[in-house]
């Protein structure tokens, strides 16, 4: 059996990182405590992203090339919000955007860091920005990891070189646009539309 291409030590990196992040969110009151951090869900997560990532190197990108920056934020969104390791205490009763929107949050969060812009959503355009992009988030499917994430449901666990996934057309518009998106407001965007 071949060796998966992000090793374990990359995977751990990945998870500590998320983790912290998530935390901080947490701690900062931008995530309230109404809302809970299931942990558990950040390994399958991380290494659901890799999977995703490699299916996307085999859609999108020629060999011996990596994936850039804004391409690593799009998919990882997409596996926060597939995964969505906040869950509302009590997912009824939500009463904030914060709470309805903490896996979008998380995931936009992190997204900004990968490209390493800041934001801060203090006028009411910037708002409304913000606003849109955890709806496309919250909007966005990734139907390409369905048959690791029904493992992980499952409570099977392969290694990450035994599954086979490729893109799903369905996925295609989803990882797109947040490509784009994250690309237009990523530092190299100011050359993009020159």
């Amino acid at each position: 059996m071949s060796k998966f291409y992000a090793s374990e030590t990359e995977i751990s990196e990945r998870i500590v990182l998320l983790t912290d992040i998530a935390k901080a969110l947490q701690s900062a009151g931008i995530i309230p405590d109404t809302v809970i951090l299931r942990e558990a869900r950040l390994a399958p997560m991380v290494r659901g992203y890799f999977l995703l990532n490699k299916a996307y190197k085999d859609w999108r990108i020629h060999s011996t090339h990596y994936t850039e920056k804004p391409k690593i934020a799009a998919l990882t969104c997409l596996v926060i919000g597939r995964f969505q390791p906040f869950l509302p205490v009590s997912p009824a009763n939500v009463q904030t955007r914060a709470e309805a929107r903490s896996n979008e949050i998380y995931a936009l969060t992190y997204a900004l860091s990968v490209i390493e812009k800041s934001f801060t959503p203090d006028t009411p355009e910037k708002m409304d920005f913000w606003l849109r992009l955890l709806d496309i988030i919250a909007g966005s499917s990734v139907v390409t990891l369905e048959p690791y994430f029904q493992d992980i449901r499952l409570q099977i666990h392969r290694p990450l070189e035994q599954y086979t996934v490729a893109i799903q057309p369905q996925d295609r518009l989803a990882i797109n646009s947040l490509v784009s998106i994250f690309e237009m407001i990523s530092p190299k965007g100011t050359d993009l539309l020159k």
